[in-house]
């Protein structure tokens, strides 16, 4: 059920069409019923609804829809074992929110601060899919992957009304794990092969009890039905490394959902980025299980003739309105009785986008065509249905509230994501190649310009403050070869948690440890092996484990700030220049550009979250304790001890504690940035 409490007012440019201020669902439900003598308990009906963890709790007379507050990994393997997969939704109504004024000079004001409108994107939407090929078209902009989203429950619940039944009973809470959701990115483990990737979701979706052999046979099943078993076994591809083509890319997605035999299917824009034969390979694999007895459904532009012969039905939609929601074979028999007939060597598809183009453009040609479907008799099917279920509403309403079970234990889902980070980390270049190639190359740069320090009172004490400074910039810089890979698994998470795969902390605690921890753990001991020794640091097993401790956790402090940019930002420009931003703050209030006491007292709280200021205080303590220097040109002659060097750049080092306790504020930091970028994974919007 969708249902949205609050009216929206639509602005003055609206006017004259449809809708204007959305009525009350409780009004469209009772009005249902008036001529029904039969019902008159329902007339009395009372829009309330209850919580629930799992599902949602719909009271006999509710038609609310209210979010779940448990979206973890509640997974059946099919709506039920009697599924018919019949989807029907019926007064779908969708207004994107506006937003008031925020600026108080309209004239110089930037366009994200200005007033903007609410929009009316659907307007009254019904219908009815059963099993077969479903295609939702129209020209671009009229809310056919808006109304696609909506009905895989993938949509906003704000500014969205309506009702959407399965089987005749409300579509329960989460249907959205009940069904299949191809995107239209392709969005799949890069690194992995396809049967690899089949095999991930088999191992973490499907129920506990099913054995190993039974998923194998699962994948192999799958792999056969969908045509790649050329393919299975070669990667997927990434910009370094060559993999399948896009047919067989977006028949491996279509596998992933596949692997939980669904009986419903959403597909947005299959066909998208596909030369013609590569499209028509992949709308014939969605006909082969349309008639296995699946309901496919699939927003879709303009499709060549061959691809049109596919489908069951076809529903058109023109600004938000529907103009025709029948059977695709009627479909110019209907239009050549509107008075548009279409040519014999015209793509019916094509016809049909250029009758709506062409509507769109001559006054009330729109609304013309709209009320002819409103009078037609598939519109008329479509009341008689939805008086139907709402009569039967009474009797199914148990069942939509159906328990669901986590399909695998917690540990077994963090085992085999931690396998698939494991291989995605070791076969992916740009994610620990080209990291420790970065650090292999600063390190010896840094090392050949301060090779073999000397302990000499003149340059000695300057170019060791120098490489420290150099070193710790150097290190949490570098973090930033992490940030793009990140981004691109952004979406990756987004949609497998969003479709049921995983619970967020799995996925963290596998991201952390097999992939951010081990790659900065090699990082840094490639680069302390290196640029310790070639710049002459004191030989002491003590010193280099605290130099080693150190660029470990700098190194980390910044893979911290990428994780929760990335989180948190969806384009890599804008991260970038976030993370840059973020590391220049902290830097400027080291204590090593400017003396930290002559900075503005309202600014001079900075220093406490300055990783730059914790991880150089460690390593200057760490190497100017107990260590002399000499004048130039003599050893016997070391009238400046280190513990004086220290005191002049404002350190004291007298115990222990003085140099762990700027451990302790760099590692409270990086622990606090990982906590802030899995609360911001939590919190990151699944729903488009």
């Amino acid at each position: 059920m969708l249902h949205s409490s609050n009216e929206h007012q639509l602005p003055s440019s609206t006017e004259g069409r449809k809708i204007a201020t959305l009525p009350s669902r409780q009004q469209q439900v009772a009005s249902s019923f008036n001529h029904d003598s039969k019902n008159t308990k329902m007339k009395s009906a009372i829009i309330s609804s209850k919580r629930d963890d799992s599902v949602y709790d719909i009271d006999v007379n509710s038609y609310r829809y209210l979010s779940t507050t448990s979206h973890r990994k509640f997974v059946p393997l099919s709506i039920n074992s009697s599924s018919k997969g019949e989807v029907s939704f019926y007064d779908i109504d969708y207004i994107v929110n506006g937003r008031k004024m925020k600026c108080k000079c309209p004239n110089i004001c930037p366009s994200f601060l200005k007033e903007k409108p609410a929009k009316q994107i659907l307007y009254g939407l019904s219908g009815n899919f059963k099993t077969g090929m479903h295609a939702i078209m129209g020209s671009t902009g009229c809310g056919k992957s808006s109304l696609l989203d909506i009905l895989a429950h993938r949509k906003d619940r704000h500014g969205l009304s309506g009702q959407i039944f399965v089987d005749g009973s409300p579509a329960p809470s989460s249907f959205k794990y009940m069904v299949g959701y191809v995107v239209q990115d392709d969005i799949i483990s890069e690194t992995l092969t396809i049967r690899e990737n089949l095999m991930f979701s088999a191992n973490i979706r499907l129920p506990r009890d099913v054995s190993h052999v039974e998923r194998v046979e699962r994948v192999i099943k799958v792999i056969s039905d969908l045509g790649l078993e050329s393919c299975a076994d070669t990667t997927v591809g990434t910009e370094f490394i060559r993999g399948v083509s896009g047919g067989e890319r977006k028949r491996a997605c279509i596998g992933m959902e596949l692997i939980l035999a669904r009986k419903i299917f959403f597909l947005d824009e299959p066909t998208t980025g596909l030369d013609a034969a590569t499209a028509r390979k992949v709308m014939k694999c969605l006909s082969n299980l349309a008639k296995q007895g699946r309901t496919i459904i699939f927003s879709i532009h303009q499709p060549r003739y061959s691809i049109f012969k596919l489908f069951d039905t076809v529903t058109l939609l023109s600004e938000g309105e529907m103009l025709y929601h029948g059977q695709a074979k009627n479909l110019l028999n209907y239009f050549s009785q509107q008075g548009y007939s279409c040519e014999p060597h015209d793509n019916p598809a094509d016809f049909v986008i250029d009758v709506l183009i062409d509507a769109q453009e001559r006054p009330g040609a729109l609304e013309n065509l709209r009320l002819a479907y409103e009078k037609s008799s598939m519109h008329q099917h479509v009341m008689k249905l939805r008086k139907q279920q709402f009569i039967d509403v009474n009797l199914q309403i148990r069942t939509s509230r159906k328990s669901v079970k986590p399909t695998i234990s917690l540990w077994n889902e963090f085992y085999y994501i931690c396998l698939r980070t494991l291989k995605n980390t070791f076969r992916n270049p740009s994610l620990i190649l080209s990291q420790i190639v970065v650090s292999i190359i600063l390190g010896l740069l840094v090392g050949l310009v301060f090779f073999d320090l000397k302990k000499t009172t003149d340059p000695g004490v300057q170019n060791r403050l120098g490489v420290i400074f150099v070193i710790v910039v150097t290190q949490i810089f570098s973090t930033l070869t992490a940030l793009e890979p990140l981004i691109k698994e952004r979406a990756l998470f987004i949609h497998e948690n969003a479709s049921g795969y995983y619970r967020t902390i799995t996925f963290f605690c596998a991201k952390f440890l097999c992939d951010i921890l081990l790659i900065r753990v090699i990082v840094s001991i490639l680069f302390s092996l290196i640029i310790y020794f070639m710049t002459g640091f004191e030989r002491d097993i003590g010193k280099f484990g605290v130099f080693l401790i150190t660029i470990f956790m700098a190194s980390l402090f910044g893979s911290s700030m990428c994780l929760l940019v990335a989180a948190t930002v969806r384009l890599f420009s804008v991260a970038v220049i976030i993370v840059i931003l973020n590391f220049l703050i902290v830097m400027l209030f080291s204590g090593y550009l400017i003396a930290l006491k002559s900075i503005f007292s309202w600014l001079s709280w900075l220093q406490w979250v300055s990783a730059f200021r914790y991880a150089t205080n460690m390593l200057t303590m760490s190497e100017f304790r107990n260590i002399d220097f000499c004048l130039v040109n003599s050893t016997n002659i070391c009238p400046l001890p280190g513990s004086q060097v220290l005191h002049n750049v404002g350190l004291d080092y007298t115990t222990n504690w003085d140099l762990w306790k700027n451990f302790f504020g760099l590692s409270m930091m990086t622990v606090g940035l990982f906590l802030l970028a899995y609360i911001q994974l939590l919190r990151i919007k699944k729903t488009k």
